[in-house]
């Protein structure tokens, strides 16, 4: 749907709190549905991630098969670190592969 031009949806026009007025940098006050030579549409705001990777779900990260806790989410990293940590808290860092599944019949 292409959207209609007006000072409400521009990037020079901030809306004014106390009436439905737009304030121009170029005109001024206008009304809400003014549209200049100079109108140019706000950018779209980008996607962001829906979802934050934790170092659990990376293909670098190796659980630990014994754990006296029963918590499974405690492991190390392959390529930085020789400490172990838990996985479940601790964001991915720059390197991160998404694990792939393993389907068992």
């Amino acid at each position: 749907m292409k959207q209609k031009r007006s000072c409400s949806n521009c990037i020079n026009g901030t809306s004014i709190s106390i009436n439905s007025d737009i304030l121009c940098r170029i005109n001024g006050a206008v009304s809400p549905d003014y549209a200049c030579m100079r109108h140019r549409f706000m950018p779209e705001p980008k996607a962001v991630k829906s979802e934050v990777t934790k170092c659990i779900e990376c293909e670098y990260f190796l659980v630990e098969a014994y754990n006296p806790d029963g918590d499974s989410t405690i492991g190390l990293c392959q390529l930085l670190t020789h400490r172990q940590f838990d996985g479940g808290l601790k964001k991915a860092c720059s390197k991160f592969i998404k694990k792939a599944k393993t389907n068992i019949s």
